[in-house]
């Protein structure tokens, strides 16, 4: 399966992209930095150099790849900037989504974080809430999620 991956340098990405690799699918990864599309290139994949704040270049690269899937691992980690963050899981989410869709791209897997999720006694669920009752700074967080699930 051809599938592309939004992240592929980031902590969740560069773990899963060799995984895929692995399993025979062939990779398209992104990444901000000319070294990280080195990193994907060692792991066996392809490189992109896209920024999903820059829809125009992130739907070029999307198409270009004619993925059947991709797998959404965008964030903004490096500099600890929780507003930067916040704005790559709304702003970032809905350019891979229009980007996708414009690829005619048929499934998009997301991930999500755990602790976003409404408190409760074992593991969340897909039927659990996120955590509306939330404070700040958390609440700006789960709106993050919020709007990278709607999306």
């Amino acid at each position: 399966m051809r599938v592309f991956v939004a992240g592929a340098t980031g902590a969740v990405g560069s773990v899963l992209v060799p995984m895929l690799v692995s399993a025979g699918h062939e990779v398209t990864g992104t990444s901000r930095s000319l070294a990280g599309i080195e990193r994907i290139r060692s792991l066996g994949a392809t490189g992109v150099q896209a920024d999903a704040l820059d829809g125009e270049r992130l739907r070029h690269a999307v198409c270009a790849a004619a993925p059947e899937a991709v797998i959404h691992q965008l964030t903004d980690l490096s500099g600890a900037d929780g507003a930067a963050n916040g704005r790559m899981r709304r702003e970032g989410t809905r350019n891979l989504v229009e980007a996708a869709k414009a690829a005619g791209v048929g499934r998009i897997v997301a991930q999500s974080i755990s602790w976003a999720y409404a408190p409760g006694e074992g593991p969340a669920e897909e039927v659990v809430p996120l955590d509306s009752t939330a404070a700040q700074p958390r609440a700006r967080m789960v709106a993050a999620v919020r709007a990278l699930e709607e999306t």
